[in-house]
């Protein structure tokens, strides 16, 4: 006969049917990811880097489940259930929470999972090399959309109508991206990648490689304040442009999801080519204080224009 779970339980004591269950609701939309994040040593420290967090989203390829393998792994350091309902209930995961320990979860809390999911699409970005940067960062991206009404895509459009920037079609985005295949690129589809934000996918306009970033609701946020960031960000591109910052070559509104369009990274991410992901060459250290030294004058550049980039990361 089963033992009933307490605060004390060991996690590692969770039966996988348990553990399962709560990778239902912790899988989706990357949340996993903010429970690698929130796993600090007895230290203090962080006990998953960003290199471990890329080897549990690997797993995805294979058909496995990150939550499971997470608590799996987190489980033999004796780690308890009260440990792990700490951490769920900091980040709002109260559905999972409840199931191990419903006393825990606030009364006032609706614990049923929201399923309303949005992203918003940017294209490729322009590198040459990767000491680019985007004025968006990740930890922007990371948030809640819920649709705008109908009126908003005419509005936008109307609204930036006077810039440079080329006005798409989110059905043209559709199309360039295969659907937004989500294949590996590796195995014949487009997507390049995925983090904290969304699903980067490559596409191709005009003969011309772009990436197509799908952000992910992450994080809750009135769809006005999304609305007011993806407005921003065409602002601010409008008025910038420097050698160190991503391009962007133009934007949709007037589909399911906002989106903005980039130019192509053909070296990918800071991070993979300092890890020499896929066996790339390692980055000399020339190469590496020009990359940083890029970064700063992006920075630089931006603050002297009197724009703050809060979040810079890879």
């Amino acid at each position: 006969m089963n033992k009933p779970i307490t605060a004390s339980t060991y996690v590692r004591y969770l039966s996988l049917g348990l553990i399962r269950k709560l990778s239902d609701f912790i899988d989706p939309q990357e949340g996993w990811k903010k429970l690698a994040v929130a796993i600090k040593k007895p230290s203090g420290d962080d006990r998953y880097n960003q290199f471990h967090i890329r080897r549990f989203e690997a797993l995805l390829q294979t058909g496995k489940s990150p939550t499971c393998e997470l608590l799996f792994d987190w489980g033999t350091t004796n780690c308890t259930v009260g440990d792990l309902v700490d951490i769920l209930v900091q980040n709002e995961f109260f559905a999972p929470a409840s199931l191990l320990l419903p006393d825990a979860v606030p009364k006032n809390v609706n614990t049923l999972p929201s399923k309303v999911t949005v992203t918003v699409q940017q294209k490729p970005k322009p590198l040459s090399g990767k000491d680019r940067t985007s004025v968006i960062s990740d930890e922007n991206l990371e948030q809640n959309y819920v649709l705008p009404d109908s009126s908003s895509p005419e509005n936008t459009s109307l609204e930036f109508s006077d810039t440079r920037f080329h006005s798409f079609s989110f059905f043209e985005l559709k199309d360039v991206t295969n659907n937004f295949d989500e294949r590996p690129i590796s195995v014949g589809g487009n997507k390049m990648g995925e983090g904290g934000f969304g699903v980067v996918y490559k596409g191709y306009v005009n003969n011309r490689t772009v990436a197509v970033k799908k952000l992910a609701a992450m994080v809750d946020i009135s769809t006005e304040e999304l609305k007011q960031q993806f407005d921003q960000e065409i602002k601010v591109m409008a008025k910038c442009q420097h050698e160190n910052l991503v391009e962007l070559l133009g934007f949709s509104s007037d589909g399911d999801d906002l989106c903005l369009v980039y130019v192509y990274m053909p070296n990918g991410s800071l991070l993979d080519r300092l890890s020499c992901l896929d066996g790339t060459p390692p980055l000399s250290w020339y190469m590496r204080c020009k990359i940083a030294q890029g970064a700063a004058n992006g920075l630089s550049y931006l603050h002297e224009n009197h724009h703050i980039h809060r979040d810079i990361k890879r």
